[in-house]
């Protein structure tokens, strides 16, 4: 049985202030007591189980603490070079423009906002920036970073130069149905006179991103 009040009125019938906070609290706390055995069919079916969680939830969330291979994107990854670096994109195996990290299908999305952050480290070698022909001398190369939520363009921003940490998050609505993610990266043009072997005869590492992680989280009304 409720207890829907915990005070009297006073003399004079003046009440306190506190009275209505009173009530409520109680009223709060029998709610968030019932046990299972106060659930619809009399907690033996297991009312409150995932599957009735799922369809009714406001809150869902994929993520990814180690996207691909441990973290480390291998869209581009050359053997060739120092057997210390990492196999990482060369001027050689570059395809340029924009290259796709990650896919996802965030399934079961039930229409919404959908927020999703991306965190990766990031390393451009910056001998690439001091190019001849480069026509902007000692300008830095910088790693270039999207999200794409069924092809359309959430989030975008320059990200880190040299070796730096890069942070990307952005926020849209979405009607019902599954979602795909892409994360997407791209790097500077190099300059034509970019050096491509050491003198050791290694290919010269130019671009890479590891400890990639992502997290989504959808929010339903």
């Amino acid at each position: 049985m409720k207890k829907w009040c915990q005070s009297e009125a006073r003399a004079g019938r003046s009440v306190s202030p506190d009275l209505v906070n009173q009530e409520l609290r109680a009223q709060q706390s029998s709610i968030t007591t019932i046990d299972r055995a106060q659930m619809p069919d009399g907690g033996t079916v297991g009312f409150v189980d995932e599957d009735r969680l799922a369809q009714f939830a406001l809150l869902q969330v994929w993520e990814d603490h180690q996207v691909d291979t441990n973290g480390e994107q291998n869209t581009e990854r050359d053997t060739g070079v120092g057997t210390a670096a990492w196999q990482s994109s060369t001027i050689p195996t570059s395809a340029g423009g924009w290259r796709t990290l990650h896919t996802r299908t965030l399934s079961g999305f039930k229409g919404g906002s959908l927020f999703v952050e991306w965190s990766c480290n990031v390393y451009v070698n910056n001998i690439f920036a001091n190019g001849i022909n480069d026509g902007s001398p000692y300008s830095s190369n910088y790693m270039n970073l999207r999200i794409l939520i069924n092809g359309v363009n959430i989030a975008e921003r320059r990200g880190g130069g040299y070796h730096q940490t890069s942070r990307i998050f952005g926020t849209q609505l979405f009607a019902a149905g599954d979602l795909t993610l892409s994360l997407q990266w791209r790097s500077t043009d190099q300059s034509q006179d970019a050096a491509l072997n050491t003198s050791s005869g290694n290919k010269v590492p130019y671009a890479h991103l590891w400890n990639n992680r992502y997290i989504a989280i959808a929010r339903y009304r």
